[in-house]
C-alpha cells in the first residue's frame, strides 16, 4: 500500500519564499546602492567646481585692476584707490561664502594684506613694477589654489575642462603678461632704467602670443566636443575682440617675422584694450563653465532620484509578495479539516499515478480488498466462526 509523503509546513513554505526573494533583492539592492554612491560623487564633485567659479569671476576682474595700477604705477602717476577697493570687496564677499569649503582663507588674506599696503604707500617707477609684480604672482597662485581646492582642474568633460583652461590659466596669464610688457618698455625708455635689455620684453610679448594662441585652440577644441548647441555662438565676439586686441602687441606671425614692439604711449593704449577685451571673454568663458556644470548638477540630482526610487520600488515588491504568500498560505489552513485536506492532496499529487480508483466506486480498491478480506492468522486456515464474523 502507497504511503504518503509528508507535506512541507507552512513556516517551510515562507522560509523558502523569504530565501528566494533575498536571493533575487540583494544583487539589485548591492547594484542600485553603488550607483548611486557614485551619483552623489559626481554631484558634489560638479558642485565643488561651480563653487571655485564663484570665486573666479571676481578674481578676474583684480587682476585686471592689479595691472593697470601697476602700469599707471609704474608710468609715475598715482592709481585710483576706489577701483582696487572695488575689485577687493568683490573678492572678499566670495571668499566669504565659500572660501571656507574651498580652504583658501589664508591665500586671500595674505593677497588682501599686500594690496593694503600698496594702497597705503604709494609706489613708482621700478619699485612700483616690482611691487606689483609680487602680488599679481600672489593673486595668480590664488587662482590655482582655488583650481586645485574645487577640483576644476580635474574636470573630466574635455569641453568644460577647456573652458576652465582659458578662463582660469590662459586668460589671467596674458593680461598680467601683457602688463609686464607694457610696463618694461615704459622703464626701458625712462633714465634710470637703460640696463634694462629688450629681451625681457619680448619674453614678456611671447607669452602673451602663447597664452592667446592656447586659449584659441583650447575654446576651438571646446565647442567642438561640447553637446551644448549655444556654448561656441554666445563667445565668438567675445574672441574676435579679444584677437583684434592682441594683433598689435603680441602677432600671430612667426617669431622671426615679428616687428620690434612699439612706442611705449602706443603700448599702452592698446594693452588697456587688451585687457578690457581679455576680462569680458574670461567673464563669458566662465558663464559658459557654470552653465554647462549647472546641466551637470541637475543630471547628477536626477540619476540619484531614479536610484532611490528604484530601490524603494524593489523593497515594495519584495513586501507584497510575502504578504501575499503568506496570506495564501494562511488560508489554506483555515477551517476544520482543511490541513488534512491539503495534505492529502497533496499526497495524491506526489503519487505519480500509482494510487488507481475502482470505477464503479470512488474508493480504492486496495481498500476495498483489505476490508473484505479477514486477517489471516500465522499457522492453519480460519474458522468458520472467524470467518462469518469478519463476513458481518
Amino acid at each position: 500500500m502507497f504511503q504518503a509523503k509528508r507535506a512541507p509546513s507552512r513556516g517551510f513554505q515562507l522560509f523558502a519564499v523569504l530565501c528566494v526573494v533575498v536571493g533575487l533583492l540583494t544583487p539589485i539592492t548591492y547594484t542600485t546602492v553603488r550607483f548611486g554612491q557614485i551619483s552623489s560623487s559626481d554631484l558634489e564633485f560638479v558642485k565643488a567646481e561651480r563653487r571655485g567659479v564663484v570665486y573666479l569671476r571676481p578674481m578676474v576682474t583684480l587682476i585686471a585692476t592689479i595691472a593697470d595700477s601697476q602700469s599707471t604705477s609704474v608710468a609715475g602717476r598715482r592709481p585710483d584707490p576706489q577701483d582696487l577697493t572695488k575689485a577687493v570687496a568683490a573678492v572678499a564677499e566670495a571668499d566669504t561664502a565659500v572660501g571656507g569649503i574651498l580652504r583658501v582663507h589664508d591665500s586671500w588674506a595674505d593677497l588682501r594684506a599686500r594690496l593694503t599696503e600698496l594702497t597705503a604707500t604709494p609706489h613708482t617707477g621700478r619699485s612700483a613694477y616690482r611691487a606689483y609684480s609680487e602680488t599679481m604672482d600672489v593673486a595668480l597662485f590664488l587662482m590655482l589654489r582655488v583650481g586645485d581646492t574645487s577640483k576644476l582642474i580635474l574636470d573630466p568633460q574635455i569641453d568644460s575642462y577647456y573652458l576652465m583652461d582659458a578662463a582660469m590659466l590662459r586668460l589671467p596669464s596674458a593680461i598680467a603678461d601683457s602688463g609686464r610688457m607694457t610696463d618694461l618698455e615704459v622703464l626701458r625708455g625712462q633714465d634710470t632704467n637703460k640696463d634694462l635689455p629688450l629681451a625681457r620684453v619680448l619674453v614678456a610679448r611671447d607669452r602673451v602670443s602663447a597664452a592667446a594662441s592656447a586659449v584659441k585652440a583650447g575654446l576651438a577644441k571646446s565647442f567642438d566636443n561640447s553637446a551644448s548647441s549655444s556654448i561656441g555662438k554666445d563667445l565668438l565676439g567675445e574672441i574676435d575682440a579679444f584677437h583684434a586686441a592682441l594683433e598689435p602687441l603680441a602677432p600671430s606671425s612667426p617669431l622671426v617675422d615679428q616687428p620690434l614692439p612699439p612706442r611705449a604711449d602706443l603700448m599702452e593704449a592698446r594693452r588697456s584694450e587688451l585687457a578690457r577685451t581679455a576680462v569680458e571673454l574670461d567673464i563669458s568663458a566662465l558663464e559658459e563653465l557654470d552653465q554647462l556644470l549647472a546641466t551637470r548638477e541637475r543630471d547628477s540630482e536626477h540619476n540619484r532620484l531614479v536610484v532611490l526610487m528604484v530601490l524603494v520600488a524593489g523593497l515594495a515588491l519584495a513586501a507584497v509578495a510575502l504578504a501575499w504568500r503568506a496570506r495564501v498560505s494562511g488560508s489554506r489552513g483555515k477551517g476544520p479539516g482543511a490541513e488534512a485536506a491539503y495534505r492529502s492532496d497533496w499526497a495524491a499529487e506526489s503519487a505519480d499515478g500509482r494510487h488507481e480508483k475502482n470505477p464503479e466506486s470512488d474508493e480504492p480498491m486496495g481498500v476495498q480488498l483489505n476490508d473484505a478480506l479477514p486477517s489471516r492468522p500465522k499457522h492453519g486456515r480460519p474458522t468458520r466462526k472467524k470467518a462469518a464474523g469478519a463476513a458481518r
